[in-house]
Parts: structure tokens; C-alpha cells; sequence
């Protein structure tokens, strides 16, 4: 039988899961995979397809149709890759703004929830972050898997247990603010 503390982290996943889908987005982002995929794009430019599936979890034709949709609705480029079989992928100055308004919503949606703790509050939660993110990566697949929709900056900048994992490094420790 389930447990309170999953159960109640159940409801929190979909609580932020929730709303961050509600908010009015871009017709071509009305799912969570084009969303993912806009923001891998973005995190990683000039990628190519078979990598930035991986970020979403995606077999190729899937992926191939999620990036058509992208490049139909103006919010990605596909330019020659490394190879002629490939291309590389990035976003226009619209997909940008999308990508952007995107991790804003993100942003103010956990900043308000994580906001209700005082700061002793804060610091537990985040060492628990990283002690449950830290085990929980299987490797590079499901670490970008993981990250698809993260503002990499303040992770990598304190170590980010998901990306010490992957890399075979020690759990990091939490943030020094």
C-alpha cells in the first residue's frame, strides 16, 4: 500500500506538472513533448535529431514529426548537419521568445511553491532533491531525459546532481545561497 509521503509527492508532481501544461502556449506547443523538445533545441543548438530525442524520449520517426511541427509553426531552423544524412537544429528569433515565456511560467510555477518554505525549510528540501535525483539517474539517456525542461544555469553552477551522476562524480552538495 502507498504511503502518505508518496502519496503526497504524487500530488506535488502533478500539481507542478499541471501547471505548467495549462498555460496558454503556442498552438504547436500544446503538448508536453513539443514543449521538451522546443527547450532541448534551445538548450542544445545545432544538435541533430538522434540526439535531442533522446531528451524527450522519443523514437526517430516521432521525433522527425515533433520537429516538423516545430519548423512548420516557425519556432525551429533545420540547417545542414555535419553530414549529409543529418541536419541541425535551432530555434528562430519566435521560437526563442517561446522557449523563454516557457521557462517563465516554469519558473514563477516552482519559485511559488518552494517559496511556502522558510529557509532551514529550503535547505532540507534541497539536499533531499539532490540525495533522491543523484540515485534516481540511470545514465546520459534519462539525464537529459531528466533536464528537458531545467534552466541549466543554476544547477551547473552549484553542481547538478543529475549531471554528477551521469558523469560518474560524487553527489554534490547543496547550493551555497
Amino acid at each position: 500500500m502507498t504511503q502518505r509521503t508518496e502519496n503526497l509527492l504524487g500530488v506535488l508532481a502533478l500539481l507542478v506538472t499541471d501547471e505548467m501544461n495549462a498555460q496558454d502556449a503556442h498552438e504547436a506547443l500544446a503538448g508536453p513533448t513539443s514543449r521538451a523538445m522546443l527547450n532541448a533545441i534551445g538548450m542544445y543548438p545545432d544538435s541533430s535529431i538522434e540526439l535531442l530525442r533522446d531528451a524527450v524520449e522519443l523514437s526517430h520517426p516521432a521525433a522527425v514529426r515533433a520537429v516538423a511541427g516545430l519548423v512548420d509553426a516557425g519556432l525551429v531552423d533545420k540547417k545542414p548537419g555535419p553530414d549529409k544524412r543529418s541536419v541541425a537544429l535551432a530555434l528562430t528569433s519566435t521560437g526563442k521568445r517561446e522557449a523563454n515565456r516557457l521557462r517563465l511560467v516554469r519558473e514563477r510555477v516552482l519559485k511559488r511553491i518552494v517559496g511556502r518554505l522558510e529557509d532551514n525549510e529550503r535547505q532540507i528540501f534541497e539536499d533531499l532533491l539532490i540525495k533522491i535525483l543523484w540515485h534516481e539517474t540511470r545514465d546520459a539517456s534519462h539525464a537529459m531525459q531528466l533536464c528537458r525542461l531545467c534552466d541549466d544555469g543554476p544547477c551547473l553552477k552549484a553542481g547538478c546532481p543529475v549531471e554528477c551522476r551521469d558523469l560518474g562524480l560524487p553527489m554534490p552538495a547543496r547550493s551555497q545561497s
